[in-house]
């Protein structure tokens, strides 16, 4: 009989906090056209999913993501 093993998110609450803040980064950042950084946001938060925790806390600076539009 296989044992069932904990996701990494259940062995470690804080992160799920972490990821669906996120979650909602990204859908803000995507309904005000600043698609390139709610792109970043889900990507990090994919991370957080697989339990990759390095490359969660690899990001770009958001300077270099942010594009001027009408909305902003």
């Amino acid at each position: 009989m296989r044992k069932i093993e904990k996701h990494f998110l259940e062995k470690n609450p804080k992160y799920i906090i972490i990821y669906y803040t996120l979650l909602k980064e990204a859908r803000t950042w995507n309904s005000m056209g600043q698609y390139w950084l709610g792109k970043e946001s889900e990507k990090r938060a994919k991370y957080l999913l697989e339990g990759d925790v390095k490359s969660y806390e690899k990001y770009p600076k958001s300077e270099d993501l942010f594009y001027k539009t009408k909305r902003i």
